[in-house]
């Protein structure tokens, strides 16, 4: 199915795609912040009213953090490990690779940062985290080994 990226221009306010409407909904509340959410919604007969008024919310905060000189801020505020356990993380599972061992397992690194969480008194991180953060880290990668593989190679090596 073909559709236009941009309603023609002789088309009607109120027949514009409900994207196209909220947006001129929400324009119009920023114009007009004394105005209740429910004028707009009106206006352009807006299908789902919540979701006007979930952005109008999200807009007004932006705009209270601006005028107390903050910014909006995303994330960032679950640091699990500090940067020194992440680099002894990644020394260690290049120790393993390095020293004649296979190198480190999925379960052995996300060992390790449960010891760091308990060490300083704090929950272990999740699965999920780790996962997430292996992805992030560059100087680490996954390799999957079969383990007829991991024997053939002790076989070899003296």
């Amino acid at each position: 199915m073909a559709r236009l990226s941009q309603a023609p221009k002789n088309v009607l306010e109120r027949n514009l795609p409900e994207k196209d409407k909220l947006a001129l909904a929400l324009k119009f509340l920023i114009q007009h912040p004394d105005e209740d959410p429910s004028t707009p919604i009106r206006i352009w007969k807006i299908q789902k009213p919540n979701t006007l008024q979930k952005a109008w919310l999200r807009e007004r905060k932006k705009q209270e953090l601006a005028k107390q000189g903050k910014s909006p801020r995303h994330g960032g505020h679950n640091k699990i490990l500090s940067p020194e356990q992440e680099r002894a993380l990644i020394r260690y599972a290049a120790n393993q690779c390095l020293n004649g061992g296979k190198g480190a397992t999925k379960q052995m690194m996300y060992n390790c940062a449960m010891f760091f969480r308990v060490k300083e008194g704090k929950a272990p991180p999740s699965w999920k985290w780790f996962k997430g953060w292996l992805n992030r880290t560059p100087e680490l990668h996954v390799i999957k080994t079969k383990p007829i593989a991991s024997h053939r190679v002790d076989i070899h090596t003296e």
